[in-house]
């Protein structure tokens, strides 16, 4: 093995090291203590917290967005029963995570305004006699702080790409549309009750749609391409283990290959090709796999489709 390689190799598992004891540990840890309604929001809020410290600026990053999105959390589930005022808070989280181009943190942010699609589309509920709203916001919070110290601890095996930042104007612009295609289809998704599928939605708009139109047409193609094939694998799947516990097994080892295939740089249809498998086995656990694949690939269809719309009237 070469040394370029082994560094490589090296590098990739302290990343996974890291996302398990960072970003997964959290929701590991209210799972086994029975707090079964937080566990969906820590992981949400863990591996969006992960992603935009070593997609951003490290600790620094995370600490950034902690308070933020711990309050824009709180009010997406409070929101969740009104569809105005569930597009108004997505919509200014859009706006939010568009405009941090001007500091090349779009990328890092993306995770934020997804994690809040699925929170506004399928909300948490808490059994308790604090409001669900606050007590996600708390989860968030928490999970947020965490995996800031775990990545800050781990400094020096954690290199942040170089960012790029955008001027003014075209961020202001690239905000200003995402925030109308994400208020939109945040409406839509509440207002028609869609559930889960509608977080896939939302979550289609904001991967697709770039600072750039070529870029977004590209990005477009590829995340229909990888849909579609990791809504094979996923069928291929669940014809040998249809339900179960052990969806979490298998969805898990797809999850780790897509953020290797994320750190390796590989094209993006490759790491929804493993991404969507690994979605659609953990929320098959409770289901089937060919129910919850189809609603999956339809989701993402109907977000590549709008998206492609809204592209070409800008051209």
């Amino acid at each position: 093995m070469t040394s370029g390689t082994h560094a490589k190799t090296k590098s990739i598992v302290i990343t996974v090291v890291l996302m398990v004891v960072g970003g997964l540990a959290p929701a590991i840890v209210m799972g086994v203590l029975g707090w079964k309604s937080a566990v969906s929001v820590a992981m949400l809020g863990g591996l969006v917290t992960f992603l935009a410290c070593t997609m951003g600026r490290g600790a620094q990053t995370g600490l950034i967005i902690a308070v933020p999105f711990s309050l824009m959390t709180a009010l997406a589930v409070w929101s969740a029963p009104y569809a105005l005022a569930a597009a108004v808070v997505l919509a200014v989280a859009a706006f939010l995570r568009g405009y941090g181009a001007k500091a090349g943190l779009h990328n890092a942010l993306l995770g934020t305004v997804i994690a809040l699609g699925f929170n506004v589309a399928d909300p948490p509920n808490f059994d308790a006699a604090v409001p669900s709203a606050v007590l996600a916001g708390v989860v968030i919070l928490v999970t947020t702080l965490w995996v800031s110290v775990v990545v800050f601890l781990a400094r020096r095996w954690v290199h942040p790409p170089t960012l790029a930042p955008m001027g003014t104007p075209e961020a202001l612009w690239f905000g200003s549309i995402l925030a109308i295609m994400v208020g939109i289809a945040t409406w839509c998704v509440v207002h028609f009750d869609l559930g889960h599928s509608g977080g896939w939605i939302i979550l289609t708009i904001v991967v697709v749609y770039q600072p750039t139109l070529g870029a977004g047409f590209k990005k477009a193609g590829a995340r229909a391409l990888g849909t579609v094939v990791g809504f094979l694998i996923a069928i291929i799947v669940g014809v040998f283990v249809s339900s179960g516990p052990v969806l979490y097994l298998v969805g898990t080892v797809f999850m780790i290959a897509a953020l290797v295939v994320m750190i390796q740089g590989r094209p993006y249809w490759w790491f929804a090709a493993f991404l969507t498998p690994a979605i659609v086995l953990y929320e098959s656990a409770g289901s089937t796999v060919s129910k919850v694949a189809a609603e999956r690939l339809e989701a993402t269809l109907v977000g590549v489709a709008g998206t492609l719309l809204v592209m070409l009237i800008l051209l």
